[in-house]
């Protein structure tokens, strides 16, 4: 960050005829021609041209503070402030804005409007006030002109970004960085509309109203749209307040962190629906329990996506590494041949990780994104969602540490798998069954035919295994009668199962044709083990 930072520095030094600048690019060259690089850049001078430079340059300094494997410490200490130190709009700016976009004046909207921010971010501000009945809120503004600067600034760097790749050694990288910034890009666009964030407070308050004590705050649609932001207002100590969480007995931080797990628990495998930014000032501690806030950032998983990492998890409780595998291969699409071998001792290695450590500790966003990280190492192209999740649990869990270190987020998973058969699951697991039972009927029905031409294909040498060789017409014979055989005893079986679930499910239903149906399977099984019976006997 420093040094793309000290680049754009240096490009004030051209001259003007030479670059084709945009009204925004000209703004930029303004701002850094107010520094002094002489002596390089100061931590304290970065923060300042970054607040200078405006919203998204703001954004990709919070980013950078977090990478302290890529910057000194005391640049990630400096630009850290930037999450909550930007500049505040003035009082005359705000009000306009409300006007502007609520069509009317705020103190003919509001009852009481308090001028001072609660706190200001590179997109916007947050203000205290009260509705005409009396319901105090928290009023998000958005900064005027804020779309039109990302959107300018966006378009330079990727300018930048594809003029660097044309004389860049290692183009690698330079993707890698495109594709970075191509998603902060996407990010910022769904903060810069509020109704992004109206609809995830809605969904979230809907799907947490009826539990005991999870609550987060109401958003008023009246008074919000794309510019402006009206939820209840909440107050609280954080989850990161040290001070107040070590005040508190073992016993009621062990509550409060097992409520905030099996809440997110509920979040990705019931409602398909989390918070992707869980950290400890996300998370407020009201009364008995946990209030959400900030729901800018949101994560998605499918029904398919959820059954996939119930058995994910189930394959891991179980040691079951094929399981494992085949997990593996609904979310990570390999770009080449598949090594399954390799594969399949990754995931005996996570099996192993997960059986040698106690739940209590075990780090399950760890877990993910050593899996991910592997993957993407052995050639596989991972499934957003997933990557997304693993970012989501890994602070989800420092979180929960800085509650209780005694709680862990994988024991309440599988605590949830354990307990959790609601009934829209247990249909989705039937609808299942019934497929994959339909399928096997299908595929036992071909297997002798499949038997037979593979028989006949080795039998022409067209079918090698490691090498040439043909076989015999007799061993031809015996392989393909004892196949044939081998499958008719398995259907004679599965008429049987089937002819007394038919007559169970009559007697239980007094559906009389399912017994007379149960009696024809029933038939028509005892038939077909008369027929191999004699068969075998026979030759």
């Amino acid at each position: 960050m420093a040094g793309f930072i000290q680049a754009l520095g240096s490009a004030r030094n051209k001259t003007k005829d030479s670059i084709d600048y945009s009204a925004r690019g000209k703004e930029i060259m303004g701002i850094l021609k107010k520094y002094d690089y002489s002596d390089g850049l100061t931590p304290e001078m970065t923060v300042e041209l970054l607040q200078d430079l405006g919203p998204t340059f703001v954004k990709l300094g919070q980013i950078a503070s977090t990478h302290t494997d890529m910057l000194p410490v005391e640049y990630c200490d400096a630009l850290a402030k930037l999450r909550s130190s930007v500049a505040p709009m003035d009082a005359a700016t705000v009000h306009a804005q409300i006007e502007k976009h609520l069509g009317r004046p705020a103190n003919e909207i509001f009852q009481s409007f308090d001028d001072t921010p609660l706190g200001a971010a590179s997109i916007g501000q947050v203000h205290k006030a009260t509705l005409e009945d009396g319901t105090v809120v928290a009023v998000k503004v958005r900064r005027p002109g804020v779309v039109d600067t990302v959107a300018q600034d966006f378009a330079l760097i990727e300018k930048v970004l594809e003029t660097a790749d044309m004389f860049s050694a290692n183009k690698e990288d330079t993707m890698d960085l495109m594709t970075m910034v191509k998603e902060l890009e996407q990010t910022s666009n769904v903060e810069l509309d509020f109704t992004n964030e109206q609809r995830n407070l809605v969904r979230f308050w809907q799907n947490n109203v009826d539990r005991e004590n999870v609550t987060s705050p109401k958003c008023y649609e009246d008074y919000t749209n794309e510019a402006i932001l009206t939820e209840d207002f909440v107050s609280g100590p954080e989850v990161g307040d040290t001070a107040y969480v070590e005040s508190l007995s073992d016993e009621e931080r062990d509550r409060l962190g097992n409520l905030l797990a099996d809440n997110y628990v509920e979040q990705i495998l019931t409602d398909g629906f989390y918070h992707a930014d869980p950290h400890a000032g996300n998370v407020l501690l009201v009364g008995d329990g946990i209030e959400w806030i900030d729901f800018g950032m949101m994560g998605y998983v499918s029904s398919k996506q959820r059954q996939i990492l119930l058995d994910l998890v189930t394959a891991l409780v179980k040691r079951d590494n094929y399981g494992l595998k085949r997990c593996v291969l609904q979310i990570a699409h390999p770009r080449g041949p598949i090594d399954h071998g390799a594969l399949l001792d990754m995931c005996e290695q996570m099996t192993s990780q997960f059986a040698d450590s106690d739940l209590e500790s075990f780090d399950t966003g760890d877990l993910l994104d050593t899996m991910t990280k592997n993957l993407e190492d052995e050639g596989y192209d991972i499934d957003p969602f997933l990557t997304n999740l693993g970012r989501g649990l890994l602070t989800i869990e420092g979180t929960i540490k800085a509650l209780s270190p005694r709680v862990n987020i994988m024991e309440c998973m599988t605590r949830h798998i354990e307990l959790g058969f609601d009934p829209a699951s247990l249909e989705r697991m039937v609808e299942a069954f019934v497929m994959k039972g339909v399928q096997g009927i299908d595929d036992l029905a071909g297997l002798p035919t499949k038997a037979t031409e593979t028989l006949d294909m080795l039998q022409k040498s067209q079918l090698k295994l490691g090498g040439d060789f043909g076989l015999t017409p007799k061993t031809v014979r015996t392989v393909s009668f004892l196949v044939r055989n081998a499958i008719m005893a398995m259907l004679a079986t599965a008429l049987f199962i089937g002819a007394c679930l038919l007559c169970s499910a009559g007697a239980n239903s007094g559906i009389q044709h399912l017994v007379t149906a149960g009696y024809i399977f029933g038939f028509a099984g005892f038939a077909l083990m008369i027929f191999v019976f004699v068969a075998v006997r026979k030759d």
